[in-house]
């Protein structure tokens, strides 16, 4: 539907027909086929999930202390994601690291398959469906990597779809929510975020009610039970009522400032308002906006609070942004078609073309709605079969196709290869001060020989180590003093940075290996003295 008049009779229901393309189908294709061979998944974090999945498996039970690390071995740790990372180990043990891309394309691709529903559920527009979706596609592609949170995407947008019927699933609704969240629990952190959803859903009910001449209470009682039955599946995990409360800890403790080393990684930054990022985040909120404005029609109060919410979200800290595109969806797909509508009623009046467009959209929805919505993932899923099961020597194989050929070269600067080659060669233990990118390769690629300095799994550190990190790092005045007092016998750097520089021109340091990627810098041993 198009404004106020529907294109095509909603009681006609032609036959279907499997081979006609879809809308849906092609939304499927459209995103799968950029994830596969155009937007590459990076794999910037999966070694530490990989040699922690490895761990749980081998022990069956999970690290408590941080093992992985020599100045900080006795800190707790709480693998919160733990099933996530099972299944990537499972995964790579058994398909290699094509089979790690797969997953991540698969998961990703599933979540926009969600997305392109719950906006066709407003917006009866497939085709413009595909525009909205693609837009949220965007926002979450900014950061497509190997990691849990691909997981967490999809049990949010599934848990959005949910809520925008609080009668879908009927009696079985409770067992329904409490799979859900028992599952997004134990796979990602971010099912605090889907409690925060039904808070809010909560909330809006309770406003809608407060105006209303007369009242009625079913739906805020049945997301109450959502609730409570999500907070009791939140705590089914080996952690037990610690494993809900972490997350709560440590986004009070991000808020608050006590965490100021998140300042210096990269997705817990501020997008800030002034950078391609902010840019962005600014031209998307505005764009749902003005449709809301465009479309002439009063918002449902609970899709204006989750696009101000997760606008807001985005801009606090970068790693929020894929949530935006998928939380902006409901109030987008509700009011982009009505706004393009009244443009195109304006428009009809001038432009020629008015009519021929309205006849050509007239045949998409009547194609689309003939389609049974099977071709296009049918085909998209045979040729992944192919790229993906083909050797990598084949044209058609996923490794000529894209020029990765081992999962180092998904994110290679975050993988020094010849580095941790060179140290598993040297066989020795030290204490190391390696680059922060790189701890997570160093645990995959060198534990137990060696042990990290500091690593990307920011709660397994205090604070004095991430500062003790950075000091050293922007060479600040008593750098040379942390590496004395850590008892540093080797730093592992990238060639360029001004640590490496430095160390070249130190009488106690001595260049041990070095090629584009890495330099491996040992302390001179102080001779022994004659008597």
């Amino acid at each position: 539907m198009i404004g106020s008049k529907p294109l095509v009779d909603p009681s006609m229901n032609p036959g279907k027909t499997w081979w006609l393309p879809s809308a849906f189908g092609l939304t499927i294709i459209l995103v799968g086929l950029a994830t596969m061979l155009s937007i590459h998944i990076k794999a910037d974090d999966i070694w530490w999930h990989l040699s922690t999945g490895q761990y749980i498996l081998d022990n069956f039970s999970l690290p408590d202390s941080n093992m992985y690390s020599h100045t900080a071995p006795d800190h707790h740790w709480l693998p919160h994601e733990w099933a996530s990372e099972v299944v990537f180990y499972l995964v790579y043990q058994g398909l290699g690291f094509k089979g790690l891309v797969a997953l991540g394309v698969l998961l990703n691709t599933l979540a926009c398959a969600l997305v392109f529903r719950l906006t066709l559920r407003y917006s009866n527009a497939p085709y413009l469906s595909i525009a909205i979706t693609l837009l949220a596609a965007l926002m979450m592609l900014g950061n497509f990597s190997l990691r849990p949170y691909l997981f967490g995407n999809l049990f949010f947008i599934i848990a959005l779809h949910a809520l925008e019927e609080p009668a879908a699933g009927g009696k079985l609704r409770p067992v329904l929510v409490f799979l859900l969240f028992s599952g997004w629990a134990n796979f990602h952190g971010s099912f605090i975020l889907g409690l925060a959803l039904i808070m809010l859903y909560m909330s809006a009910q309770v406003a809608i009610q407060l105006r209303a001449k007369r009242r009625s209470f079913a739906v805020l009682r049945a997301l109450g039970l959502d609730l409570l039955v999500a907070i009791i599946a939140s705590t089914v995990t080996p952690h037990h009522i610690y494993g809900l409360i972490f997350p709560f800890t440590y986004l009070q403790a991000a808020f608050t400032g006590q965490m100021t080393y998140l300042t210096n990684i990269s997705e817990w930054q501020s997008a800030g308002f002034d950078t391609p990022l902010g840019r962005m985040i600014t031209f998307y909120a505005l764009f749902c906006f003005f449709a809301i404005a465009g479309s002439a029609t009063s918002p449902a109060p609970v899709h204006v609070g989750l696009l101000v919410a997760f606008t807001f979200f985005s801009f606090t800290t970068i790693r929020n942004i894929p949530l935006l595109g998928i939380a902006a969806t409901p109030a987008l797909a509700r009011h982009l078609p009505k706004a393009l509508g009244r443009v195109g009623n304006l428009l009809g009046a001038i432009s020629p073309l008015a009519k021929p467009a309205r006849r050509l959209h007239e045949s998409l929805l009547t194609q689309d709605r003939r389609s049974m919505g099977i071709l296009l993932p049918g085909l998209l899923t045979l040729f992944a079969l192919l790229v993906f099961s083909l050797p990598s020597t084949w044209p058609m194989s996923y490794a000529r196709l894209t020029g990765k050929h081992k999962l180092a070269d998904l994110s290679p600067s975050f993988y020094p290869a010849g580095l941790i080659q060179h140290l598993k060669d040297r066989g020795t233990s030290n204490h190391v001060f390696q680059y922060f990118n790189w701890g997570g390769a160093f645990i995959y690629g060198l534990y137990p020989i060696q042990r990290v300095f500091i690593d990307q799994r920011n709660d397994c550190y205090p604070i004095s180590v991430f500062l003790d990190y950075f000091a050293v790092h922007e060479l600040r005045r008593d750098w040379r003093g942390v590496l004395d007092r850590w008892s540093i016998d080797m730093v592992a750097y990238p060639p360029n940075e001004a640590l490496s520089k430095q160390l070249r021109e130190e009488p106690g340091w001595t260049l041990e290996y070095e090629d584009d990627q890495a330099v491996l810098f040992v302390r001179k041993k102080e001779p022994l003295n004659q008597s």
